[in-house]
């Protein structure tokens, strides 16, 4: 919707406003599931020879370093995790497009589908 009204109502091109509805959408997805990737990343950084972490102890890892460091314990290294996730959104996004296109007019190269075929 955000790349939509961007579109209609500026001279922004598809990929210009796909990157700016990225950086408005990105930035809420990592809040939302940067708790998930704090367990992730230091599940991931135990001891591979030792003992692994368990959830539990994940957990209060994470609890440890919101009490110690507030807010920014829990959301610490998540600057470029905004970052990673407008990049990754918008190639997403632009591939999904590119597909689309593409499957669009080999449609219309080989009369499967016409500009006012309606979608059934």
């Amino acid at each position: 919707r955000i790349q939509k009204e961007l579109g209609e109502k500026s001279q922004l091109g598809r990929s210009v406003t796909g990157l700016i509805s990225s950086a408005i959408v990105s930035p809420i997805y990592v809040i939302v599931t940067n708790p998930l990737s704090r367990l992730e990343v230091i599940m991931q950084t135990s001891s591979i020879k030792g003992k692994s972490i368990s959830t539990l102890e994940a957990v209060k890892e994470v609890i440890k370093d919101s009490a110690e460091y507030g807010l920014r314990g829990v959301f610490r290294g998540q600057g470029i995790g905004i970052v990673k996730a407008v990049i990754s959104l918008t190639l997403f996004h632009e591939g999904r497009l590119m597909c689309m296109d593409g499957f669009k007019n080999y449609n219309l190269k080989k009369g499967l589908w016409t500009q006012n075929s309606v979608a059934v």
